[in-house]
């Protein structure tokens, strides 16, 4: 794969995350101005809650690294492609799982109490949505292969 696609895995592992989607509903839903909205993001973040997070994260976007980097996807045009539709699809999994998360924070609407949970779990459902990327690419690669052998 070139730079580009690396460069854009490490950025979306790095910036898309439960803090960015806090500090754009401040912005949005929030109706707060940029600074407000970036000192209730920060006010009580850490290190430590961001290398948490960013430890179940890394899940999907390593698995999503190993496939970019061991298989032979990145030789061809439609594998190229499944990967960065692939890189898409993680991306906003994270962030609409993180938005949706945070969001009744910003409305009338009562947070559940385990909604901190899905810090944990949106990583894996974004794997999973990469494992039926992964398949859906396999299946019309598969589809293609066989209608140039026979005709």
């Amino acid at each position: 794969m070139k730079w580009t696609f690396w460069l854009v895995l490490v950025a979306a592992f790095v910036l898309v995350n439960e803090y960015l989607a806090y500090w754009l509903l401040a912005l949005y839903v929030g109706d707060m101005d940029p600074a407000g909205a970036y000192a209730l993001t920060f006010r009580n973040a850490g290190l430590m809650s961001y290398f948490f997070a960013a430890a179940f994260r890394a899940i999907p976007f390593i698995a999503l690294a190993w496939l970019a980097a061991k298989s032979k996807l990145n030789t061809n045009v439609l594998g190229r492609t499944i990967l960065w539709v692939m890189l898409a699809a993680l991306a906003a999994y994270h962030f609409f799982g993180y938005w949706s998360m945070q969001h009744s924070l910003f409305t009338p609407a009562r947070s559940s109490s385990t909604a901190a949970l899905d810090v944990i779990f949106i990583p894996f459902g974004a794997l999973m949505l990469g494992c039926v990327g992964f398949a859906v690419y396999y299946v019309v690669s598969n589809f293609i292969r066989s209608r140039k052998l026979h005709g």
